[in-house]
């Protein structure tokens, strides 16, 4: 994301710019119900590992909007 709009800093809500990323740490789930996710998950890493790469989320699972789950406003100081 671009802090910086004609050298100025961006201020204001940012939700729209938001994405879902995925940390390819462990093999995804459904949302909210796998049993190897917090809290239901038994110790760190135990889940089925996935391929260590960082990348935008691309599963079968439908996620909500971003807007309906987080709201992220810049303010200037």
């Amino acid at each position: 994301m671009n802090y910086f709009e004609k050298g100025q800093p961006v201020s204001g809500d940012i939700t729209d710019k938001l994405m879902l990323w995925d940390a390819g740490t462990e093999v995804n789930q459904a949302p909210g119900i796998g049993d190897e996710q917090a809290p239901r998950q038994k110790a760190h890493n135990t889940g089925k590992a996935e391929n260590g790469k960082v990348g935008m989320v691309k599963d079968a699972f439908k996620y909500p909007e971003t807007k309906s789950v987080l709201k992220v406003t810049i303010i200037g100081q």
